[in-house]
C-alpha cells in the first residue's frame, strides 16, 4: 500500500445534481469553478474618500477594477447599484425589532432563554432612510471611512451584501508572521471596518484576510489576475454564511448523551480533548462581545451575520454514529427492483416515501445506493473544542432524506449560544459519503477494513485551520482538495467539494486496488478535515510527531512538499 497523495482528477463518479440532492442544497445554481463564479457576480466600487487613499491603495483598486472586468465580472457604476428604500420597508424593520425584543424579554423573564442582544431604538436610528446598495451586490471600498458612513451603513442586505475593505499594510504584518498574529490582525479589522473580507497592500505584496482565518500573501506584480480568480473570486461568490436553525428539522430534549447509542462516542469526543489540545490545531476563538467595533449598532450587525453566535471558534471534533450499510446493487438489477423509469437520464431518484437513492460509477461497473439515515454528534458553534461539557456543547445533527435534523440533549432547548458549526454541510456529507463509500466496498470488498468500521464504531470527523506534512499521511488515507477553490466552510460549494471528492478518491482506491481506510479533505486557505477511526486515535497520530500539522499554510502544497 502507498501513499496516495497526488493530484485527484475530477473522476465524476456521480453527477452535481444527484450531489445536490443528497445533501439537501436547495434548487439554486450553485457554481463550482472560479470563472462560473466571477461571471455570475455583481460588484460595485463604493464612492472614494479621496484624502484617507494614499496612490499605493488607488492603483491597486484601479488594477483590481480593471482585473475584474477583464474576467467576467459585472462591475456596475454605484449610483447604478443603488435602489430607494421605502418607508414601508422601515416601518417593517421597527416592528419586527419591537416584536423581537418583546419575545427576548418574555424569554428572559421566564427563565425560557438566556440573554441576547436587544435591538434598541437607538440601534434602530443607525438605519438610514435613503438609497441602499440592492441585496446581492458585492461592495468594494478602498481606505479607511469614518464611523456612520461605511459601505454597511448603505447596503439593503446585512448577509447578502459581501464587502471587501482595501487597506494599507498593518505594521507587523510580512512572510513570517504566525498564524495567531494574523488572526488577531484580521479580527480587529473585520469589527472594526464591519467587512466580510480585507485586502492589505504593501509595497510589493497583498495579503487576503477572510472569515477563515485564511492569510495568503500575493506579489503585487505577478500572477495578479490568476490570484484575483482563484483567490478573491471564490470567496466572494461563496461567502461566510452560518447555518440557520430554520434550515434544521429540530428535535429539542430528544438527545441522550448516557445511553448505550451515544454514550461511548460522546466519551471519545470528551477524552480526545487533552490529547488534541497538546496538538496547539485547535486555538481559542474570539468572542463578539470582546471584538473592537466602534458601536452598538455596528455590534448587532455581527452579531446577526453570526445568526446571534457568541462568536467564533476555528475548527470541529465530531462523531458519526455508527451506519447500517445498504447494500449496493448492480445497475441491472435496479430497474427490476425499483421499476425506476428514468435511470438512462439522471443518476438517482426518489421513492414514493422520499428515500434518494444514487448510480455510482466504479471501475467495477454501476451501482445502486440507497442513501441511508446518517447522524453525528458534535460541539455546539464557539464551544471550547478541547475541553466540551458534554452537557452544554454536545449537539446531534443528521441527515434525513436530503433534510437536516438537529436535537438537543434532554434538558437543553436551543439557546443564544446553542447553534450548529458554521461545517455543518461539511460534516453532514462527510459522514453521507462515508456511507456511500461503505455500501459500494460492502459490495465490492466485504472484508474492507473501513466497512466494518463505519458499521461497528462510526468514524471520526476533525477540521483544523492547517494542513497535514505530506510525509506522515497515513497508508491507505486518500488526500483531495488541493486544486478547488478556496470557498468559505458554510458554503455549499465546500460540501459538494467533499462528497465530490470523496467519491473520487474511493474510485482512485479500487482502480489501484488498494485498500481505502480514509481520506483527507484539503479545503485550500481555509484548513484539512480528515475521518479517522476514532478522536482518541487521531489525537495520537498528530501527536506522534511535531512536523504532523501545523496551523496555517506550513504545509499546504502538497506536490512541492512531497
Amino acid at each position: 500500500m502507498k501513499n496516495f497523495h497526488e493530484r485527484m482528477d475530477i473522476l465524476h463518479p456521480l453527477s452535481k445534481e444527484a450531489i445536490v440532492k443528497v445533501l439537501g442544497l436547495g434548487k439554486e445554481e450553485i457554481p463550482l469553478v472560479p470563472e462560473d463564479m466571477a461571471r455570475e457576480l455583481t460588484v460595485t466600487f463604493y464612492p472614494e474618500e479621496t484624502n484617507t487613499i494614499n496612490k499605493n491603495l488607488r492603483d491597486f483598486g484601479d488594477k483590481l477594477k480593471a482585473t475584474l472586468i477583464s474576467i467576467g465580472v459585472h462591475v456596475i457604476p454605484y449610483e447604478e447599484a443603488l435602489m430607494p428604500v421605502s418607508y414601508k420597508y422601515i416601518i417593517l424593520r421597527y416592528l419586527k425589532s419591537a416584536f423581537h425584543s418583546i419575545r427576548i424579554l418574555v424569554g428572559e423573564l421566564l427563565s425560557l432563554q438566556d440573554h441576547k442582544h436587544r435591538i434598541t431604538l437607538g440601534i434602530l436610528s443607525h438605519i438610514k432612510i435613503k438609497k441602499k446598495v440592492k441585496s446581492g451586490v458585492r461592495v468594494i471600498t478602498i481606505g479607511e471611512r469614518p464611523t456612520g458612513y461605511l459601505p454597511m451603513d448603505n447596503v439593503m442586505s446585512f448577509t447578502n451584501n459581501p464587502i471587501v475593505t482595501i487597506l494599507d499594510m498593518p505594521a507587523g504584518i510580512n512572510n513570517d508572521t504566525d498564524f495567531h498574529k494574523h488572526f488577531d490582525t484580521a479580527a480587529k479589522l473585520f469589527a472594526y471596518h464591519m467587512t466580510n473580507l480585507v485586502i492589505c497592500v504593501g509595497e510589493n505584496n497583498w495579503i487576503l484576510y477572510s472569515m477563515n482565518a485564511s492569510h495568503p500573501i500575493y506579489p503585487l506584480e505577478k500572477d495578479f489576475e490568476k490570484s484575483i480568480l482563484y483567490s478573491l473570486i471564490p470567496k466572494l461568490s461563496a461567502p461566510i454564511r452560518p447555518p440557520m436553525i430554520s434550515e434544521f428539522i429540530v428535535k429539542q430534549r430528544t438527545l441522550d448523551i448516557n445511553d448505550n447509542d451515544h454514550g461511548p462516542f460522546v466519551e471519545d469526543l470528551v477524552k480526545s480533548g487533552s490529547l488534541l489540545e497538546k496538538t496547539g490545531l485547535y486555538p481559542p476563538g474570539k468572542i463578539i462581545e470582546e471584538l473592537e467595533f466602534r458601536n452598538e449598532f455596528y455590534k448587532w450587525v455581527g452579531k446577526i451575520h453570526l445568526d446571534h453566535r457568541n462568536g467564533m471558534s476555528f475548527g470541529f471534533l465530531a462523531r458519526q454514529l455508527p451506519v447500517k450499510l445498504k447494500h449496493a446493487i448492480d445497475i441491472s438489477e435496479v430497474r427490476n427492483k425499483y421499476n425506476e423509469k428514468d435511470l438512462g437520464r439522471r443518476d438517482y431518484f426518489i421513492n414514493g416515501e422520499g428515500v434518494i437513492s444514487v448510480i455510482i460509477e466504479t471501475p467495477h461497473g454501476k451501482f445502486c445506493v440507497e442513501i441511508p439515515d446518517v447522524w453525528v454528534l458534535t460541539e455546539r458553534s464557539g464551544a471550547n473544542k478541547t475541553k466540551i461539557d458534554p452537557h452544554a456543547d454536545i449537539i446531534k445533527i443528521g441527515l434525513v432524506k436530503g433534510r437536516m435534523v438537529l436535537q438537543t440533549p434532554i434538558g437543553l432547548s436551543i439557546k443564544k449560544h446553542y447553534k450548529p458549526s458554521f461545517d455543518t454541510k461539511v460534516i453532514l456529507a462527510h459522514a453521507v459519503g462515508n456511507a456511500m463509500v461503505g455500501s459500494i466496498l460492502k459490495r465490492i470488498n466485504p472484508s474492507s477494513k473501513f466497512v466494518y468500521a463505519l458499521e461497528k464504531n462510526g468514524m471520526a470527523i476533525s477540521h483544523w485551520h492547517g494542513y497535514l506534512n505530506s510525509k506522515h499521511i497515513p497508508l491507505g488515507w486518500y488526500v483531495y482538495g488541493e486544486e478547488r477553490p478556496p470557498v468559505s466552510c458554510s458554503s455549499p460549494q465546500s460540501a459538494i467539494y467533499a462528497l465530490q471528492g470523496k467519491l473520487d478518491a474511493m474510485y482512485k482506491s479500487l482502480l489501484a486496488n488498494e485498500e481505502y481506510l480514509g481520506d483527507i479533505h484539503i479545503e485550500p486557505q481555509h484548513g484539512t478535515n480528515i475521518n479517522y477511526l476514532s478522536l482518541s486515535e487521531l489525537g495520537e497520530f498528530l501527536n506522534s510527531s511535531e512536523e504532523v500539522s501545523a496551523l496555517g499554510n506550513k504545509y499546504l502544497n502538497y506536490r512541492s512538499a512531497a
